[in-house]
């Protein structure tokens, strides 16, 4: 069965330049993706974007004196990581995407701040696609990249005990008023350049008609982007998950540690219904899908209000059930409008770490993950640990990790089947910000054989450790709404495979 997609709104087509304003500034953006097989080499990739600005013309980076604070945010995958730090490469690219600018018949110079980044890969082009390899860009003029050379975020990448990470500003979600601040941790890149990540600033000038010339350069430890803003009103959160249960009221726990929720008004074990569901969705795989190979899935779980159960009519949404005509595949596309809702209502999205077995007061324990927001080091993982802890008893119900009276519903990832994943949206052009699958192993990324393609007005990257999303009013990009009743702020950490947000 082919499944119905959701509203083409979700991954409306973008322009190739918008307009956006930031108090009284107008800035022009642009933003340009190069999906690369791996090995393509860089005279290739140079001749190729070349070749493309030619025919497809888009909006050069007018360098003059006239017109300075111009910024780039270049970003590739682990395979092309060393490529950043090729002054040649860089300088051509930076070439091509200036154009002709008027500074090359003066003597007049202007600038360029790049900021150089290493992510786990390229947003995949179709939804509950395989991640591709490449590189995407964003360009346009300050304040693309705000205090891109602030003191305070400049630090060694080669500290193996902390990563580095980008942190994007963009309209609220669905729902709320407020900008949406999502941070993405960069990749491991060890192997790659020796550094735990990759992140650094540069600066570039070209004078007359001279190529491109490497002025400055320093490592960072973080950085806010704020890409372009389309013609859209909110960030769209596409969220792949397949519902197993109705909610159920949390009866016992504390922490993160969930011992009991209500099934059929009983108090019952909070493992005891996954452990007799899970191993249904395998049987049902196995018979609807011949060529699926069992595999570990992971569960996620939301934490509820007991408000929003109600508002948004959580106990009519359809679940997962062994003898339903519907796919999952269908399900989780039906779900996914309410999940996105679930966000905006200050509801968490916890994997479960661990669970199941035990006897006495142990007995179907469910453990969460207790981290919401982006940490870079495991002090800090501590310390929001003890900060939830210490809110258990909050008479605020939404406070804390689990609280009694709030209510769980259980998740996992859908299985799509070849044909349902081919015949998925296209999620080309976007501007977007995804998950990628975190194995033990590399990333599976999707290689276009031996092609170069350039995609125009496309921006997306993948994180393997997931993202961190945070409601802020931290930054002045206008809203959907008035202020005077404003939702209440949140965090939470979306670490589920082929999650996608359109920014």
């Amino acid at each position: 069965m082919r499944p119905r997609m959701f509203n083409r709104r979700l991954v409306c087509s973008t322009h190739a330049i918008v307009a956006r304003r930031f108090g009284s500034r107008h800035v022009a953006t642009g933003k340009l993706t190069l999906t690369l097989p791996t090995k393509a080499s860089k005279q290739a990739v140079v001749d190729e974007l070349k070749r493309h600005r030619l025919n497809v013309p888009g909006g050069p980076i007018d360098i003059s004196n006239e017109n300075s604070g111009h910024e780039v945010a270049f970003f590739a995958s682990p395979g092309f990581a060393t490529w950043l730090e090729d002054e040649t490469f860089m300088s051509s690219i930076l070439e091509t995407l200036s154009g002709e600018s008027s500074d090359q018949r003066t003597d007049s110079c202007g600038d360029i701040n790049v900021l150089s980044a290493v992510a786990d890969g390229l947003t995949p082009k179709r939804l509950f696609g395989e991640p591709q390899t490449g590189l995407s860009i964003l360009y346009g003029t300050n304040p693309i990249l705000p205090d891109l050379w602030n003191d305070k975020q400049f630090g060694s990448n080669f500290n193996q005990d902390r990563g580095s990470s980008v942190s994007f500003i963009s309209r609220p979600l669905p729902g709320n008023t407020r900008p949406l601040e999502t941070t993405l941790p960069l990749a491991n890149t060890i192997f790659q350049n020796g550094r735990r990540s990759t992140l650094f600033a540069s600066k570039w000038q070209r004078k007359s008609s001279r190529s491109m010339t490497l002025t400055t350069i320093r490592e960072k430890i973080s950085q806010t982007i704020h890409p372009p803003i389309d013609r859209v009103d909110h960030t769209y959160p596409l969220l792949p998950l397949l519902p197993l249960t109705p909610p159920r009221k949390i009866v016992a726990g504390l922490g993160n540690i969930v011992r009991q929720v209500e099934i059929n008004g009983s108090p019952t074990p909070a493992s005891k219904e996954l452990e007799s569901l899970i191993p249904k969705v395998f049987d049902i795989r196995s018979k609807q899908d011949k060529s699926y190979m069992p595999r570990p899935i992971g569960v996620w779980c939301w934490v509820i209000p007991p408000n929003v159960v109600e508002e948004q009519s959580l106990f009519d949404l359809k679940v997962f059930q062994a003898e339903s005509t519907q796919s999952e595949a269908q399900l989780s596309v039906d779900a996914m409008t309410t999940f996105s809702k679930l966000i905006s209502s200050k509801c968490r999205l916890h994997k479960i770490l661990s669970g199941g077995g035990g006897w006495g007061l142990k007995q179907g324990l469910l453990s969460l993950d207790p981290e919401t927001n982006y940490s870079s080091s495991d002090q800090d993982d501590v310390e929001m640990f003890i900060k939830a802890f210490q809110e258990r008893d909050s008479p605020n119900s939404t406070e804390g990790l689990v609280t009694p009276g709030s209510y769980l519903m259980f998740c996992i990832e859908p299985h799509w089947t070849e044909k349902e994943a081919r015949s998925s949206q296209p999620l080309t052009p976007i501007t977007g910000l995804g998950v990628a699958p975190n194995n033990d192993e590399d990333v599976n990324l999707a290689s276009p054989s031996d092609k170069i393609e350039v995609i125009d007005d496309h921006f997306g990257v993948v994180s393997k450790s997931g993202l961190s999303l945070k409601c802020t009013d931290e930054y002045g990009l206008g809203s959907t709404g008035s202020y005077d009743t404003p939702r209440p702020l949140f965090t939470t950490k979306v670490d589920l495979p082929q999650a996608l947000l359109l920014l």
